[in-house]
């Protein structure tokens, strides 16, 4: 599917809009993601070299993680390892997501997994999940642990619930709770 805006190099927020608008697919939108691994850099990204881009944040936790992974981690020659393992979790089973992963050398591999926990847990990928949960070595951001506890969905609810991630970062009640349960002053409802 190729298309003017994705023969040059999209930022975060325009691979975001092309994706939502239909202009690139999938593949096309991890390799704008994924080439910023690289450290490629645009105009609109220089910009938040140093903060946060809490609007990428908000509409697009996928590229924001991509980002603050660019940020972090040792810049690497070719992004086309990374696009593997997320062509092998678009087309593929865990097994063959895993697979790719393991090609990686664990400098790489545990941010490869910081990205694929968010990127499953969005889209309720309980298999991959597990795996990147299992394995750990990331950071859990905030992001992630504020999507952790959005979810309704059983199965990847369970992984969660089950997973050393949850012991460090318990899932947060609703203030109600206090006096629902009790406390000081219980109140009789």
């Amino acid at each position: 599917m190729a298309t003017p805006s994705s023969s040059r190099s999209l930022c975060y927020a325009e691979a975001a809009i092309a994706k939502k608008n239909g202009d690139i697919n999938e593949e096309e939108y991890c390799h704008h993601l994924l080439k910023h691994l690289t450290g490629e850099t645009h105009e609109h990204d220089i910009e938040y070299a140093t903060k946060d881009d809490y609007r990428l944040r908000r509409w697009d936790p996928f590229g924001y993680s991509v980002q603050c992974v660019s940020k972090e981690m040792e810049r690497v020659e070719d992004a086309s390892q990374f696009e593997e393992i997320f062509k092998a979790y678009r087309t593929g089973t865990a097994e063959d997501v895993i697979a790719q992963h393991d090609k990686l050398d664990e400098k790489h591999a545990r941010y490869a997994r910081r990205l694929l926990a968010m990127r499953a847990l969005l889209d309720r990928r309980a298999d991959v999940l597990r795996f990147c949960l299992g394995r750990g070595g990331f950071e859990y951001d905030d992001k992630f642990r504020e999507e952790s506890y959005s979810v309704g969905d059983p199965e990847t609810r369970a992984v969660l619930e089950e997973s050393e991630f949850r012991r460090l970062h318990p899932r947060k009640q609703p203030p109600w709770v206090a006096f629902d349960v009790g406390g000081a002053s219980p109140v009789d409802w």
